[in-house]
């Protein structure tokens, strides 16, 4: 770290970096943070690598802005997910892959969008528990399922 980088943090950025490891040496302005070499505005993460505003997440590398997530990949916006990769604002989904707006998926699903309940699917778009719907359907129906 330069001594002019230094001089510009904040309280609190300094004790932040002062409670890093050595592996999270180059951690800028991670919080609570074990090992997550290049990591960035995260907190309470174990493991990660090269990941963004991050909170709580385990073994995952590349992600950015997701929360709750383990063995994740390249995900952004992503939340209470495990081992996905590629995906975008998808929540509790597991082993999936290039997907959007999807929650509760799992099983190998992959570049699918607005899905919900899903397993082993593969390029689908408004569909609940591999039953396809319309696109005012679906949006209905998640209305329901959220109220």
């Amino acid at each position: 770290m330069e001594k002019a980088d230094l001089l510009k943090m904040s309280k609190e950025e300094i004790l932040a970096l002062s409670l890093q490891s050595e592996t999270d040496a180059y951690c800028f302005n991670c919080f609570n943070c074990s090992h997550c070499p290049n990591c960035s505005e995260c907190s309470d993460c174990s493991y990660c690598s090269y990941c963004s505003h991050c909170s709580d997440c385990s073994e995952c590398s590349y992600c950015s802005h997701c929360s709750y997530c383990s063995d994740c990949s390249e995900c952004s916006y992503c939340s209470y997910c495990s081992h996905c990769s590629h995906c975008f604002d998808c929540s509790y989904c597991s082993h999936c892959s290039y997907c959007s707006d999807c929650s509760h998926c799992s099983d190998y699903c992959s570049y699918c969008s607005h899905c919900f309940g899903c397993k082993g699917i593969s390029r689908a778009k408004y569909m609940i528990c591999n039953v396809q719907l319309t696109e005012e359907e679906y949006k209905k129906k998640i209305k329901e399922l959220s109220s």
